[in-house]
């Protein structure tokens, strides 16, 4: 029977193996293969996996997030051209802007919604002694949000992170399932364009069906878990989930509780 650290790892690994740009540079690697310049699929690999990220851009954006790396401005507008010329991006040049033209597949942007963050804790996380642990078994960082260098020695309390890591924590089944805790959509708001809102409640539906899915994988593997935390550059302490938040949205809150809990008496 595999055990909870066992699965912890198991867990570390899927994170490890569903980061976003790797994923999509491996992905758009098969289509650069076939690019008749070999020094330059690197180059269209990187510019597919960038008009991926934005769907849409135009040219001062792409050239700025692909120059100098690739050469100067102008030679990465020209290589832009060229690839838009072979087909492999399309251009809209009313609007003057880059299209994707490659998806990849249903059943890679399922692992990448479900893994590419780092999953609640089924086990206790390991005790943080100095600042480049985040308290999971395999997956490296810092105790600082986004890990500023500046940080690598300097006198943290790390006592402080332990303690909130090792708080024991729940999800509420009866909030999940019942329609009393069913998420409530976005709502527009005043003055907001309509495709900008349904392009906002779309992406909230989708996170909560993602969250809905990682919280039963979780509650089929173990009936608590820990979030980790890390301080920002203020010294304020967030916690590191994303489909599972005790700072997330309203909905994300109230899916958790203490795994501990008291009976409380008294006169109300």
């Amino acid at each position: 029977m595999t055990s909870l650290r066992e699965k912890q790892t198991e867990l570390e690994i899927l994170f490890n193996k569903n980061q976003l740009l790797p994923v999509l540079r491996e992905q758009f690697k098969e289509i650069s293969v076939e690019y008749h310049v070999e020094e330059d699929r690197p180059f269209v690999e990187e510019a597919l996996t960038q008009i991926y990220l934005h769907r849409q851009a135009d040219v001062p954006t792409m050239v700025g997030i692909l120059s100098p790396k690739f050469g100067t401005a102008q030679e990465v507008a020209d290589k832009l051209l060229l690839i838009v010329e072979l087909d492999y991006l399309d251009y809209d040049p009313e609007k003057e802007r880059f299209m994707v033209k490659f998806d990849i597949s249903n059943d890679i942007v399922e692992l990448l919604d479900k893994y590419q963050y780092p999953l609640p804790m089924v086990c206790k996380p390991e005790k943080i002694t100095h600042n480049g642990q985040t308290g999971y078994k395999t997956i490296k960082g810092s105790v600082i949000l986004n890990g500023s260098p500046y940080f690598k020695d300097k006198d943290i309390c790390l006592d402080h992170l332990n303690r909130a890591n090792s708080v024991a924590l729940a999800l509420d089944t009866d909030v999940i399932t019942s329609e009393q805790g069913k998420y409530i959509r976005p709502t527009r708001n005043h003055g907001e364009d309509f495709v900008d809102f349904r392009k906002r409640q779309k992406q909230s539906d989708v996170f909560y069906a993602v969250s809905v899915k990682v919280m039963n994988e979780l509650l089929s593997v173990s009936d608590e878990l820990h979030l980790t935390h890390k301080y920002d550059r203020r010294g304020r302490s967030y916690s590191s989930g994303y489909h599972v938040n005790t700072q997330g949205t309203a909905y994300n809150k109230a899916v958790l509780q203490f795994a501990n809990k008291e009976l409380v008496e008294g006169d109300f």
